[in-house]
């Protein structure tokens, strides 16, 4: 008797742990349907650590402090990947990526390692020339460029600069950073303009200025140590860090390059991406152009605190940032409208083009390469 009731127990317990397991088995599958539900994309994305960046870097330091904005972002690691929330939900993984300049993040967006970048319009135009659907979604500042010679170096003036590169025996050596870079295609288009010989051969002797290839952003400071160059052209922060840590002196800014008057509230940076992922995810790219709008006019509004967690983030000292001329925004002007027709035509004129936009008209692509439906909707 005792024997048949230890073995209708051991029936029972089975019968209960066989229960179990189905009910745990059902519920580990409902969850892993619930986790799969509320799964978030994650975004590549292109960036760096200067000023033509802030907007991201800004909002990446305030953090939770933009909620007031509705969205904010939230460190998952620090400088490197970030929770993006609006009204409170997580709707995406943001993690940066730190590209040599825009040609990098052109090739990289082809080959699908980036989703977005914050680059140069003209390295976006490279890329579309290389076939990659990429969408302008947002400008994210304008100006901020200067041409800078080393420290001791009295110009200050295009006609300072101009008499100074015609008395030299040998071309001056002018350094980029990154050769679809917007100081790139501007320094050649404006030294072409007053006819000013330019060459990428360092065996044309003939040649007034000879245009040097820095390989990133990163070597620009160091390349007068080097003598590598003699003078260079880059974005904000690089020209300011180089007067405030006494490397080099600001000749130009963009306004004073040749023709006078051109030059001014001209685009550079902007946010871009891929087609396929804009398609897939509108609400995670509706947020960032929100965001940074916000970033943009925080930064604009509260100059001094903007300049320390900038000049912190960066690593440069506060007054580099503080002198910057370049200006946040992501509002579309006609103005903005033309300098980016007038960078398509002149990287044609320069032959920068061996793709898709060989030989054609910036009105054949305006359409289908500005996507603004998420500017103040």
């Amino acid at each position: 008797m005792l024997r048949k009731k230890k073995k209708l127990f051991y029936i029972f317990n089975i019968c209960i742990f066989c229960v179990s397991l189905l009910a745990g088995c059902n519920s580990g599958n409902t969850s892993q349907e619930a986790s799969k539900e509320k799964d978030i994309p994650t975004i590549n994305m292109a960036w760096d650590f200067d000023l033509h960046g802030a907007v991201m870097l800004s909002a990446a330091i305030k953090g939770e402090d933009f909620k007031d904005s509705g969205i904010w972002l939230k460190p998952i690691i620090e400088k490197e990947q970030y929770g993006l929330y609006k009204d409170g939900n997580q709707i995406a993984i943001v993690n940066t990526i730190v590209t040599k300049g825009s040609s990098e993040s052109a090739v990289m967006l082809g080959q699908k390692q980036l989703d977005c970048a914050l680059n140069s319009v003209t390295g976006m135009l490279s890329a579309k020339d290389q076939g990659t659907d990429i969408k302008v979604l947002s400008p994210i500042h304008v100006d901020g460029i200067g041409l800078v010679f080393p420290k001791g170096t009295d110009l200050h003036s295009w006609g300072e600069v101009e008499n100074y590169i015609k008395g030299l025996e040998n071309p001056l050596r002018i350094g980029y950073h990154s050769p679809t870079s917007a100081p790139r295609v501007v320094i050649e288009t404006a030294l072409k303009q007053a006819n000013i010989k330019v060459t990428e051969d360092p065996n044309d002797r003939n040649a007034e200025v000879l245009l040097v290839d820095l390989k990133g952003s990163k070597n620009l400071l160091s390349a007068f140590t080097g003598d590598q160059v003699d003078a260079w052209v880059a974005p904000s922060h690089y020209p300011e860090a180089a007067e405030a840590e006494g490397i080099g002196s600001i000749a130009l800014n963009l306004n004073q390059f040749p023709p006078e008057g051109q030059w001014y509230d001209f685009p550079c940076c902007v946010l871009a991406a891929r087609g396929d992922v804009l398609e897939k995810h509108p609400e995670v790219f509706d947020a960032l152009v929100d965001l940074f709008t916000y970033s943009a006019k925080w930064c604009t509004e509260n100059k001094e605190e903007a300049s320390t967690i900038l000049a912190d983030i960066i690593g440069v000292p506060k007054e580099a940032v503080s002198a910057a001329t370049i200006v946040y925004t992501t509002q579309v002007s006609d103005k903005w409208e033309e300098g980016v027709e007038l960078y398509y035509d002149l990287l044609q004129d320069l032959g920068k083009f061996d793709g898709d936009l060989q030989g054609g008209s910036f009105k054949d692509i305006k359409e289908d390469f500005f996507y603004f439906d998420f500017i103040n909707n």
